[in-house]
């Protein structure tokens, strides 16, 4: 049995419109996820400002209390931390590191968040807030 060409017409159609849908679901996702990570990141920054006054010193962050999305454990890489340093302490090849400016930017410290062996979400602090250390590198089982 052969297909009409208005039924081509409506399957190219119907493809189009799922094809639309999926890139629109990914870039509100993107947007979402660029916009959660901004405000994470000035929520550190105020927190690293309220509890250390002097840059000497180093921060010492609940990212428990901070983090509202889930994760199993948090790194924090220094400004001259590389690339294969960072693999090495994640246990895994983190393919974005390069991208995100690891090992390449000495002026900013990474948080790195893990859930499941995958990073699920990561900040860059200007190092000029000094050292940042968290209370503790495992999320609390809730």
């Amino acid at each position: 049995m052969q297909r009409t060409y208005q039924e081509d017409n409506e399957v190219k159609k119907i493809l189009l419109f799922t094809l639309v849908a999926l890139l629109a679901t990914f870039f509100i996702d993107r947007v979402y996820s660029e916009r959660n990570q901004a405000q994470l990141q000035q929520t550190v920054i105020n927190e690293i400002k309220k509890t250390n006054q002097s840059k000497e010193e180093a921060s010492i962050l609940d990212f428990n209390e901070l983090c509202e999305f889930r994760w199993d454990k948090v790194y924090v890489f220094g400004p001259e931390t590389t690339r294969s340093e960072v693999n090495e302490k994640l246990g895994f090849t983190w393919s974005e590191a390069k991208a995100k400016g690891i090992g390449k930017d000495k002026k900013d410290n990474f948080i790195v968040f893990v859930e499941n062996n995958q990073v699920r979400q990561y900040l860059k602090i200007p190092a000029s807030y000094g050292t940042i250390v968290p209370k503790t590198s495992v999320a609390n089982e809730s």
